[in-house]
């Protein structure tokens, strides 16, 4: 009953937004049973093979590592783990409220009495974030500050970027590579292949 209570009280302290306005004839109004954890934020329902992100929330990439004090740890790994610890033989009640771009359904979840990203957050598991056009929940900033002045989780490690970030920053680095490795196709080929020409080609990265 608490969980119930708790979800209509998020959603009432979610904005309306472009997810908010109407709500779409293919969301459902609650998805419940037990779930495979596909990483931090995300996972699907065993019998009906429903994706959901939980909304206001993002964790770290599953391939991202922090340094807290000395000691690398695997933040990802973490955030995934912390999940499927959480959710194991339990069941999870979920309430979406829209899509994403990429058509995953957004939801405010449970596991009895417990909002699954309220708590991540608290436990500097992960973030308090919403993507563009998807409604934030003010409620879960205010947590966020206070385990950002604790210093729990991401937050005792100051090299770890948040996801967000760190996936704008993996993707610039991807395309660098991409055109790097591309031939301009402007200039006659083949191009001959000199000393200097050579050590320009494998140094790409100043290595």
């Amino acid at each position: 009953m608490k969980a119930a209570i708790l979800t209509m009280i998020l959603l009432a302290l979610t904005p309306t937004g472009s997810l908010g306005q109407a709500r779409q004839t293919d969301v459902p109004r609650q998805i419940y049973g037990k779930v495979r954890v596909v990483d931090g934020t995300t996972f699907e329902f065993i019998k009906s093979r429903q994706v959901v992100r939980l909304a206001g929330y993002e964790a770290p990439r599953l391939e991202q590592t922090a340094t807290s004090e000395g000691v690398t740890w695997p933040a990802g790994q973490v955030s995934r783990a912390w999940m499927i610890l959480r959710t194991l033989g339990q069941n999870v009640n979920c309430a979406p409220i829209g899509r994403d771009t990429s058509k995953v359904l957004i939801a405010h979840c449970f596991v009895g009495e417990t909002n699954l990203a309220a708590t991540a957050i608290a436990e500097g598991i992960g973030y308090a974030f919403n993507y563009r056009n998807e409604p934030h929940v003010p409620a879960y900033f205010d947590i966020e500050r206070k385990a950002r002045g604790l210093g729990f989780g991401v937050w005792s490690s100051p090299d770890l970027l948040p996801p967000w970030l760190y996936s704008a920053s993996a993707g610039n680095d991807a395309q660098s590579d991409r055109l790097s490795s591309e031939p301009d196709q402007s200039l006659p080929l083949p191009l001959p292949v000199t000393p200097d020409s050579a050590v320009s080609l494998t140094n790409t990265h100043g290595g």
